[in-house]
């Protein structure tokens, strides 16, 4: 069973992990962060709630995502790198400019890279962390098992 205080930190810290995650993702493509620290930040929300929840409710709220996951970041990093050699090089960046409220909005292909690596990265991330909270949960004795202390 896990204790109430874990439970707290994880419903009040988890989203602000992800909206960590989100910010490192947006300003990757232009300065230090992106896909792969932005994953990294991702999965360690998701461990948060391992240690809170347990893995079998984690499994059960996020386990059906995993495997199709990694598959959506793969496709959308071959996309981006397709993108570039239908523009004439290999992963050459192609961008497109939009005007929102008078600010100007780029959006390209090594955004929609870090997207793909991103996925792959939490997916991954999330299924190690599952199996070994899995592993750790099973190696552990039960309440019954275990003899009383003296």
């Amino acid at each position: 069973m896990t204790e109430i205080y874990l439970r707290l930190v994880d419903r009040i810290l988890t989203p602000i992990l992800l909206l960590i995650a989100i910010f490192l993702f947006l300003r990757g493509h232009d300065l230090p962060g992106g896909g792969f620290i932005a994953g990294l930040v991702a999965a360690a929300a998701i461990e948060l709630t391992i240690l809170a929840l347990g893995s079998t409710a984690t499994r059960d709220r996020y386990g059906p995502w995993l495997a199709p996951l990694l598959g959506i970041g793969l496709t959308v990093a071959v996309t981006a790198a397709l993108i570039g050699m239908a523009g004439g090089g290999f992963f050459l960046g192609r961008w497109i400019q939009f005007e929102v409220a008078g600010e100007t909005l780029k959006l390209g292909t090594p955004q929609l890279f870090d997207l793909g690596v991103m996925l792959v990265v939490v997916g991954m991330a999330v299924t190690y962390l599952l199996r070994l909270s899995e592993a750790a949960e099973a190696a552990t004795p039960s309440a019954e098992r275990q003899e009383p202390r003296p």
